[in-house]
């Protein structure tokens, strides 16, 4: 796959934003879940990692995706 910098498909940089959205509201409900529970289970700190590098991860792939459509749109040469 290209990287983001060089892609000039909308559609995609569009994919990649929302794609990076929905990861940010999974990580919400995963620590929105883990607050409703009142036992501690081993499991839950893992829950709370990925939950950690999904919102992480969406945050920046959809910055990234942003900032490439932003650029696209004020150079429509590119």
């Amino acid at each position: 796959m290209k990287r983001i910098d060089t892609c000039t498909k909308t559609d995609l940089l569009v994919g990649l934003l929302l794609a990076g959205i929905v990861a940010v509201l999974a990580a919400y409900r995963i620590f929105a879940y883990l607050c409703e529970v009142t036992a501690f289970q081993w499991w839950m700190v893992l829950l709370g990692a990925l939950c950690a590098v999904l919102a992480i991860g969406g945050f920046l792939v959809a910055r990234r995706a942003w900032k490439r459509l932003q650029y696209l749109r004020d150079n429509p040469d590119e």
